[in-house]
């Protein structure tokens, strides 16, 4: 065998030596140019799943902002009328007895009535009755009275009535507030 015929196997090692290390530099190239790519697209897709909570957060956000800015319009045309009722309700009470058959005072009454009505159907309820017990929250204490037939905070007469809105209160029941005799002592002495 010659020197050539020697040399020939290990040049074709080496050449295909050199041909495994490049395909593995290919291949480890496009490995690495793989994973950048599933990074971006992972971080494409978390973008895109955020864009999507913040649009739906948004969207929550706006109607809770209209549902709340249509309840204080609500309010706010409520406080105007209930002193109309206010009015028809004392007009009712003081008419003297020998003209409550008269056709303009069923009128009054009726106007009264349906009006009371109106505001029913619209969610608005009447709070404030004799009995109840006082909550500040829907109550505004004009008088304490001293009571020995009523228990200590409990409401006995109601001088305007208040009114909600579902749990929002448009204007709060103005009441005489019983309190046992020893707090009307204690406030009669000082």
């Amino acid at each position: 065998m010659s020197q050539n015929d020697a040399q020939k196997p290990q040049a074709e090692d080496v050449q295909a030596d050199t041909i495994t290390q490049q395909e593995e530099t290919a291949t480890t190239s496009v490995e690495q140019q793989l994973a950048q790519e599933q990074q971006k697209c992972a971080e494409y897709l978390d973008l895109l799943k955020r864009s999507q909570a913040d649009f739906i957060n948004y969207k929550r956000r706006a109607r809770q902002e209209q549902a709340e800015a249509r309840a204080s319009a609500q309010a706010a045309l409520f406080e105007k009328i209930l002193p109309v009722l206010d009015d028809l309700g004392r007009a009712m009470s003081s008419m003297p007895p020998e003209l409550a058959n008269n056709a303009w005072a069923r009128g009054v009454d009726l106007a009264a009535r349906q009006l009371i009505n109106t505001l029913e159907q619209l969610g608005v309820k009447a709070i404030g009755e004799p009995g109840e017990t006082f909550d500040p929250y829907k109550h505004d204490a004009i008088l304490r009275m001293a009571s020995k037939e009523h228990p200590e905070g409990t409401i006995i007469q109601v001088v305007r009535p208040g009114y909600m809105l579902g749990d929002r209160v448009i204007r709060p029941a103005q009441v005489v507030v019983s309190t046992s005799s020893s707090d009307e002592e204690d406030v009669e002495k000082s």
